[in-house]
């Protein structure tokens, strides 16, 4: 609901899978918490059966962020794959800037380009090595942002 819906901070979700893991799941949340508020409830139920259209007009925003930001990473020199379907690109740090870690890698970029991203290593080990761009900025502030981070790894 918080991507598809523009719903972020309401924390509505609904899961579907295996019958076992499905009910380990509703037994661990039972003793979590005991239901959403109701307004967030109906506006969910609301969503899922009128609202279809904004999922379209959503997930086009996102992709053409994402175009913007991997088109742009690309054309400075940080080769980037685009994925599939998110509203965040994992981006491999540079090779020369790798053995910094994606800890300094994120403060340093945050230093000399004033982009501020999600060091990988906060997501677990897998996560090293990559930065966590979130598509949440309009085209301009992406643009400044890719102006930053070109001139950065010229420098």
């Amino acid at each position: 609901m918080t991507k598809s819906y523009n719903m972020a901070g309401w924390r509505m979700g609904f899961v579907l899978g295996n019958r076992k893991m499905v009910n380990a799941l509703a037994r661990i949340k039972s003793y979590l918490d005991y239901g959403a508020f109701q307004p967030i409830q109906i506006a969910s139920i609301i969503a899922l059966r009128e609202c279809e259209e904004e999922t379209v007009k959503i997930r086009n925003i996102y992709q053409k962020r994402r175009d913007l930001l991997v088109t742009g990473l690309n054309r400075a020199g940080w080769p980037v794959t685009p994925p599939k379907g998110s509203m965040f690109v994992w981006a491999p740090i540079p090779e020369r800037f790798r053995s910094m870690g994606s800890l300094e890698f994120s403060k340093t970029l945050l230093e000399k380009a004033l982009v501020a991203v999600s060091p990988g290593i906060g997501f677990g080990e897998l996560g090293e090595g990559h930065v966590r761009f979130a598509l949440i900025e309009n085209n301009h502030r992406t643009r400044q942002a890719l102006a930053g981070i070109k001139a950065f790894l010229k420098s």
